[in-house]
């Protein structure tokens, strides 16, 4: 049976690909393919088309709690001045110091967690998205 839905979007095998990726990123194609009922080739083409369309946007290692940190964390409060604000979004999602980020109700738009080097970094990052257009404000509270 053919769960493909037909505008193009995701269906129930890609959500499994997804969800196995979001529980161990490192698991290889094989693994993936095995889980999945599929080729290693079906796999690898499914991957690359989630990645394409942005489903997918990167992998990353979680480190453990035992492991000493040399960065600053903090949470970007975002407003946004432009309505819709996912081409705003789009413009920053990727940066690699942007551990997540969430859309919120309330006094402010959006919430960003970053993680970065040096104050100075964070000074940056808050300058780059204040400067992006469609960006009303940052505000940035660091992580104790």
């Amino acid at each position: 049976m053919n769960d493909r839905r037909f505008d193009g979007g995701r269906d129930a095998v890609d959500d499994k690909l997804v969800s196995l990726l979001c529980q161990n990123a490192r698991l290889s194609v094989t693994a993936l393919a095995k889980a999945a009922g599929l080729s290693r080739t079906a796999v690898q083409a499914r991957i690359t088309r989630l990645e394409r369309s942005g489903v997918i946007v990167g992998y990353r290692a979680l480190l453990g709690t035992g492991v000493v940190q040399s960065s600053i964390g903090a949470v970007l409060s975002i407003s946004f001045s432009q309505r819709p604000c996912a081409p705003v979004v789009a413009k920053f999602r990727h940066w690699p110091e942007i551990e997540a980020y969430y859309s919120v109700t309330g006094p402010v738009d959006a919430f960003v967690v970053v993680r970065v080097a040096t104050t100075q970094a964070l000074s940056t990052i808050v300058n780059d998205l204040s400067a992006l257009p469609g960006v009303a404000s940052v505000q940035s509270a660091v992580i104790l």
